[in-house]
């Protein structure tokens, strides 16, 4: 069973690059069989076994069909982290969607985060590695962007709580230092989690747990921020 829920064939396919004897593959369902071939690898033996003639072997299919649906094996990765980032959006904009104040939202985007990066691992520990996929690609450039969309959306709305105080109107440019601040957090958080380094430090075993703690805590009083 793929990562994303659907079978893999298993029966001998044909000759044809896109329609097995059996003709189970239509409209597109090949390239996606293809792509949860790939999360397979990925989630048995790791990136240094994902291959074009693998994934092939995988989905049952001729050695020309991946070759004829992304070109090269980085264009087959960049299908695959494209369609991640698809998932991650989405998720992330559920949880935003759930909330109604701008606080809960970002803390609920955070939470999100943390759940896709623990649940989709394969999916993850590739969306952000350049080498992994063509950052030229419009389809890839349109879902990640979107996914990172839905933090400085949060930033803004914010920011904008700032404008009602004495301290009057907030620079809008200053929604993107706030989203990145927001993603950075956790997403170190992520990478150190799945990477057990913070095993080290923390007995718990409940990333979200951790999390929320985080997003409580508060820098001492007189502080302007972390200086490193």
């Amino acid at each position: 069973m793929s990562q994303t829920g659907k079978p893999y064939a298993s029966t001998p396919m044909g000759t044809s690059e896109d329609k097995p004897s059996s003709g189970s593959y239509h409209h597109g369902n090949l390239r996606e069989a293809l792509l949860d071939a790939v999360g397979a690898i990925l989630e048995e033996k790791g990136i240094g076994s994902v291959s074009l003639r693998e994934a092939a072997r995988r989905a049952g299919v001729s050695h020309g069909a991946p070759a004829h649906h992304f070109g090269d094996k980085l264009g087959m990765l960049t299908a695959y982290t494209t369609r991640g980032f698809e998932l991650f959006a989405e998720q992330l904009r559920a949880a935003a969607d759930g909330e109604e104040r701008p606080e809960d939202k970002i803390n609920a985007v955070g939470i999100a985060y943390l759940r896709f990066a623990v649940e989709h691992r394969s999916y993850f520990e590739l969306m952000f590695r350049s080498e992994m996929h063509n950052a030229k690609n419009e389809e890839f450039l349109d879902t990640s962007t979107g996914a990172f969309s839905v933090v400085t959306s949060i930033a803004e709305q914010l920011l904008a709580i700032g404008d009602d105080d004495d301290s009057g109107p907030r620079d809008p440019t200053s929604a993107l230092p706030l989203a990145f601040r927001a993603w950075s957090q956790v997403h170190g958080l992520a990478t150190l989690w799945l990477d057990g380094a913070i095993t080290h430090f923390w007995d718990g075993d409940d990333i979200y747990e951790l999390a929320q703690l985080m997003f409580e805590a508060e820098l001492p009083s007189g502080s302007d921020g972390l200086s490193i």
